[in-house]
């Protein structure tokens, strides 16, 4: 599977232009929420977490022990990570089309969606399975075609790892298996080889069980309460899931995804088929979901991240100059903007309204907590917290280089309060509030409470945050 550098130079030439833009934007922007929960998981190493399985954190341990604790380091691993699905996808697309420069523009047009310009520079759980889907597809032919025991096992590690990434990787089971009886190869399921990649797979993610095992498998019961989590359905959490995919993508784009979907569907290629299958499951998947809760966009970026590029082939195929011209221009409409927002992220240039800017959840949280800090007299008996989990994240990452203790105080129960050793009762607590989440004091049980003035969180002079600080002494409790 390696492709010879002096034929594919074009290739090389883009990975390694794109990986070098990303290192240099990498240190220049705070960490997001997920970035900063992923970065937490390497302070915490364990076996598996609360709300994913252990992979994303023994990377971001393993290059935050190499390279320090900085945001160069944390984001590296999903800067390899994207060069590493973007030499699959080529790969994939070349054994298709055995074209080189159509291999090439259909590659290069993830460049073009702004989604994959910031989940191949931030580090998650997905960004790991963006490396393993194509091996998999890949790996899913040999065994049909060839069947044998080195295919067979790197078919079952292969997924094991992405079991190990993230849980919606079961999901890949259901075209592998639909796959096989399309083709009616039934004696696949018989072969003593099948069933040494299940072992393989079993053993691979033995971490996640033997976790959810010790902890009463908590995180099953969460991923189906946080992916569906309602009982009612909702069509208009289906339209602003489908707006925000439109969007994210690059509206010119997601139209090649679906038109690549339709034509391998048709195709005659099992590697098109095959992925066809995957698609379909991912897809109808993450729409089913979005009918009874908001899907996020990058939930269902492996179904755009195959299927963009595929589009596009299918497109090229047709030789029609207005339709070149138009697929041209989609790319580079997506180039150009996700280029605005790496220079906007790097120089903060543009002066956005109050309260309106993009960096409100990448920018202020170190200012904020060297403040609380300052407002800590006694670190055993005062300590911080905050209200919300979607502050928690950065709050306790950002309060590492200090001797106070940091909270999240809710009526939640998920991972940090498992990672929470010490008691918060009797203590009094410095409760930080932001302009989106504001601290209900009247909701704790204190013995008096203080709020202290506020403070704004600025950037070219304008109000991206405000800052609340109340202190509740002598904490016992949520009413």
């Amino acid at each position: 599977m390696i492709l010879s550098l002096s034929k594919h130079k074009k290739l090389y030439y883009l990975i390694a232009s794109l990986a070098i833009i990303r290192l240099a934007v990498s240190p220049f922007f705070d960490l997001g929420v997920d970035e900063a929960h992923y970065a937490l998981y390497a302070s915490h190493l364990d076996i598996s977490y609360f709300d994913h399985p252990p992979l994303i954190g023994w990377m971001q341990w393993l290059f935050i022990s190499i390279f320090g604790e900085n945001n160069f380091a944390i984001r590296l691993s999903a800067i390899i990570l994207g060069s590493v699905a973007t030499y699959f996808l080529y790969l994939l697309i070349f054994n298709i089309s055995k074209d080189k420069n159509i291999s090439f523009i259909a590659t290069l047009s993830l460049s073009g969606s702004l989604m994959f310009n910031a989940l191949f520079l931030m580090s998650m759980p997905d960004t790991i399975l963006f490396a393993l889907i194509i091996p998999i597809i890949i790996y899913t032919i040999k065994i049909y075609k060839e069947p044998n025991f080195k295919s067979w096992a790197i078919f079952g590690f292969l997924l094991g790892l992405a079991g190990l990434a993230k849980y919606t990787a079961v999901l890949f089971i259901i075209p592998i298996v639909l796959f096989f009886i399309i083709k009616k190869q039934f004696s696949f399921f018989k072969d003593k080889n099948f069933y040494l990649s299940i072992i393989i797979a079993l053993i691979t993610i033995l971490p996640v069980i033997i976790w959810n095992i010790e902890h009463d498998f908590i995180s099953f019961t969460y991923q189906s309460d946080h992916v569906i989590g309602s009982s009612k359905i909702n069509f208009f959490y289906l339209s602003q899931s489908l707006a925000a995919q439109f969007i994210a993508y690059n509206p010119f784009l997601v139209f090649f995804s679906f038109y690549g979907l339709y034509k391998s569907f048709k195709s005659k290629n099992d590697y098109l088929f095959l992925s066809a299958l995957f698609g379909l499951v991912l897809i109808s998947f993450f729409t089913y979901a979005s009918l009874y809760k908001p899907a996020l966009p990058h939930w269902s970026a492996l179904f755009y991240m195959i299927f963009i590029p595929i589009g596009i082939y299918f497109a090229l195929l047709n030789h029609n100059q207005k339709l070149n011209k138009f697929i041209n221009f989609s790319i580079a409409f997506g180039i150009i903007l996700s280029s605005i927002v790496y220079i906007e992220l790097v120089f903060k240039i543009i002066p956005f309204p109050d309260y309106n800017s993009p960096h409100r959840d990448i920018y202020g949280f170190d200012i904020i907590l060297e403040k609380a800090n300052k407002e800590i007299k006694d670190n055993k008996q005062e300590v911080l917290a905050v209200s919300n989990w979607t502050l928690a994240s950065r709050a306790i990452y950002y309060n590492q280089k200090y001797k106070s203790d940091i909270f999240l105080i809710d009526k939640r129960y998920d991972q940090f309060d498992i990672w929470e050793k010490n008691s918060k009762i009797g203590k009094d607590i410095l409760f930080i509030g932001t302009k989106l989440f504001t601290v209900n004091i009247n909701s704790y049980k204190c013995t008096s409470t203080q709020d202290l003035p506020s403070f704004d969180i600025l950037l070219n002079n304008k109000k991206i945050n405000t800052i609340s600080m109340t202190w509740c002494r002598d904490f016992q409790g949520i009413k």
